[in-house]
């Protein structure tokens, strides 16, 4: 008897509990318009509605829920929540009797709420219709369309001007005649040897082989220059034989000889001739080269001093 009565009392506390209620904004629309349908229920008395983000089914003809759930739960006796809808069909729609799920006293139970009837206008379209589409129009070639280009041009034209005018002068610049070097005459050449030599002071210094490989290296060059021989190839004793058919004068022939013999023993036996040799050899050889110029060369070597020795007079 007891459990008939608890399970009356159940029933009575089910059955006195508010049926949900859905209702919408509005009731005639345009077919993609959003639509605010809201569920009003009670939650009093310890109720709690458990099903609120489920209420919904996952597809719905026509029907798409745009965004919610929105509670607003100010109301403790008036407990709303509300969906926006876009109706995406015609003519009547009517949006279903959704679930509610409400726990109650540790149970749980399930609420329809009542169809909603919508009325969906289709888009009518324009009464003047779509009109066609019109064939491309092509505008006819004009020249003064262009002028306003005309100043750009002209100033891009002097530009590539100037750039060329301005690389071929820096190359007519660059590219100068250099003045070909007159090749010294042989005896021209070794007097400057020779006075480059002696301003190095080698022997005064220590270094006497240096000195006199120095030395020798000019008279060979000389003697190539002047006469045409391999003298730089040949051994001292070859170009003592060479200058014995030059038809030299016997003083100056015996002279560079004793040169060369000096220079030979300075630079492979490594003998010390005395300070008074170093000195005069260099002279040795710029007396060699002088008495051994051509005889236009000579007379132009002469006259210098000859009018050096007028003045003095």
């Amino acid at each position: 008897m007891k459990g008939i009565f608890v399970a009356l009392i159940s029933l009575l506390s089910f059955t006195g509990f508010g049926q949900p209620t859905m209702f919408v904004d509005k009731t005639l629309v345009k077919i993609g318009d959003q639509v605010r349908a809201t569920i009003k229920t009670d939650v009093t008395g310890g109720r709690e509605w458990t099903n609120i983000n489920e209420v919904w089914p996952d597809s719905l003809k026509g029907v798409e829920v745009v965004s919610g759930p929105i509670i607003d739960s100010q109301n403790p006796l008036s407990f709303q929540v509300s969906w926006m809808v876009s109706i995406f069909d015609t003519g009547w729609v009517k949006l279903p009797p959704l679930p509610v799920v409400i726990l109650s006293n540790g149970k749980t139970d399930t609420f329809f709420t009542n169809d909603v009837p919508i009325n969906v206008l289709k888009v009518e379209p324009d009464s003047a219709g779509l009109a066609d589409l019109k064939e491309i129009y092509f505008e006819p070639f004009s020249p003064g369309y262009y002028k306003k280009y005309i100043p750009h041009i002209l100033f891009f034209l002097l530009l590539i001007g100037g750039l060329i005018y301005w690389l071929r002068q820096g190359k007519s610049k660059q590219i100068v005649d250099e003045p070909t070097p007159i090749p010294l005459l042989p005896h021209e050449w070794a007097l400057n040897a020779l006075d480059e030599l002696a301003a190095k002071k080698l022997w005064q210094g220590g270094e006497v082989k240096e000195h006199y490989s120095e030395l020798t290296s000019i008279l060979r060059e000389y003697l190539e220059r002047r006469y045409d021989i391999h003298a730089k190839e040949q051994t001292s004793d070859e170009i003592l034989a060479q200058l014995h058919h030059l038809q030299l004068k016997p003083e100056l022939l015996a002279d560079t000889e004793e040169l060369i013999s000096i220079a030979d023993l300075i630079k492979f036996a490594k003998a010390d001739p005395g300070m008074n040799i170093h000195t005069a050899a260099i002279e040795r050889v710029r007396s060699f080269v002088l008495e051994t110029l051509p005889q236009d060369q000579s007379e132009v070597e002469e006259s210098p001093k000859e009018t050096e020795e007028d003045d003095v007079e």
